[in-house]
């Protein structure tokens, strides 16, 4: 996964779709999975060190980890919770992406 979250960290600007709703991050993921037929998407947060994220669906809502990060710990929450996450405050602030699916 780590090969993964680089690429989406360095993909330029103009590839990359914004992510505006949890509606939107619902329909990316499923579309991600359709196409390409692997769970999930790689997210990033625009900014200064650029975070990766992968999520996925869950029954509860979505389930994500940090893939920059050293430690390989998932997290589980419902759609209204997301919100109260860095990945969702990110979403709210217009500054979540992910690249657009060839």
């Amino acid at each position: 996964m780590q090969q993964v979250s680089a690429a989406v960290r360095q993909a330029e600007f103009k590839n990359l779709v914004p992510v505006r709703s949890l509606e939107d991050l619902g329909y990316m993921v499923k579309e991600s999975e359709m196409l390409t037929g692997k769970p999930g998407r790689d997210f990033v947060v625009v900014g200064a060190d650029r975070p990766a994220f992968h999520v996925e669906l869950d029954a509860v809502g979505f389930q994500f980890v940090r893939l920059d990060a050293n430690v390989d710990e998932r997290t589980s929450v419902s759609a209204r919770e997301l919100t109260q996450h860095t990945l969702g405050n990110a979403m709210l602030c217009g500054m979540l992406y992910t690249e657009a699916i060839q």
